[in-house]
């Protein structure tokens, strides 16, 4: 069977949309890339997609990583970045060992995962990095969003220490980052900053 210059347009565009989310998609994400329910069906049927979960899939076969789950969070919450106590471990800023996945997503997002903190706010494309299979905020908004939050001076401070120590930020990128920030964020920043004089 010939393949119409449509559908490979389409395999292509939801090829791209899933690359960039470990190779996961929502089922509204097929639909906007054209394909429809009973293509979908099909797809799960032949094994060309995997369905993880209900208007989840994953294209077939794609390599298992340890991340798995962070990236089909991010996807399920429809573009969700990994942040504040997450995005620290992940960066191998401090020992925070959070319980919960920490994500930020839109002020509109509002479905809720079991052992994910979802915070609310729309990040500017600056504050965030792409790992391969989701995003995560850079470590300046990590601190930054850490400083606002409810975690210690003594955790923010090691956080800072080991951002410097690794190369990760440096002290003029830190206290200009905090610019912008309230004089809470600033006032702890300069804290920790002085920790490491």
């Amino acid at each position: 069977m010939d393949v119409t210059p449509e559908r490979k347009r389409r395999d292509h565009d939801l090829r791209a949309r899933a690359e960039v989310q470990d190779g996961y998609f929502t089922a509204a994400q097929a639909r906007a890339c054209g394909f429809s329910a009973e293509e979908m069906a099909d797809a799960v049927v032949s094994g060309t997609w995997a369905q993880p979960d209900l208007g989840l899939f994953r294209l077939s076969p794609w390599r298992a990583g340890d991340l798995d789950e962070v990236a089909r969070c991010c996807v399920r919450l429809d573009g969700a970045v990994v942040s504040h106590q997450s995005a620290a471990e992940l960066h191998g800023l401090g020992h925070l060992h959070p319980s919960f996945l920490h994500v930020t997503a839109p002020d509109e997002t509002h479905l809720r995962l079991d052992r994910v903190a979802v915070h609310h706010c729309d990040l500017a494309a600056e504050d965030t990095e792409h790992t391969g299979a989701f995003l995560i905020t850079t470590p300046l908004r990590t601190v930054l969003d850490l400083a606002d939050g409810g975690v210690s001076q003594w955790v923010l401070d090691e956080v800072v220490g080991d951002a410097l120590a690794i190369g990760r930020l440096d002290r003029d990128e830190l206290e200009a980052g905090c610019d912008e920030s309230s004089t809470r964020v600033r006032q702890r920043v300069r804290r920790a900053l002085s920790a490491w004089a």
